[in-house]
């Protein structure tokens, strides 16, 4: 399995904490819990690097730039706002990393499930040969 999928699947994660996070708590609290999630989102959005195909790269791009979102909505958002911003943000989070997983399956781990096995040509027609 490739870093792309852990990365996106711990982006998953963290979305769904903070979909309950905006929704439970407020505050300094929700504040300081989008800051991390947002720093945590950069992170993740870097992780698979430059070895990720072109379409995991383009949606770590997006992630980046949530991550960076998160963070700036802590800061100048407050009370319901905050609230329900943070809440659209994380939901957002979490569409993107469904769509890496997605994208995931559909590229890398369709060729392990559409492999056959076949017997070589060499190894038959040495066995008709003798």
């Amino acid at each position: 399995m490739r870093i792309e999928f852990f990365s996106r699947l711990a982006l998953l994660v963290v979305a769904a904490v903070l979909v309950v996070a905006s929704q439970v708590w407020s505050g300094d609290t929700l504040q300081w819990l989008f800051i991390a999630g947002g720093l945590v989102m950069v992170v993740l959005a870097a992780a698979p690097g430059v070895a990720g195909t072109s379409r995991q790269r383009a949606l770590g791009g997006i992630v980046a730039i949530v991550g960076i979102w998160s963070i700036v909505l802590a800061v100048i958002f407050t009370g319901d706002t905050l609230m329900w911003v943070s809440f659209a943000t994380a939901v957002g989070a979490g569409l993107l990393a469904i769509a890496g997983l997605i994208d995931h399956e559909m590229s890398t781990e369709r060729v392990v499930h559409e492999l056959q096995v076949t017997t070589p040509v060499t190894a038959r027609s040495s066995a008709f040969a003798s």
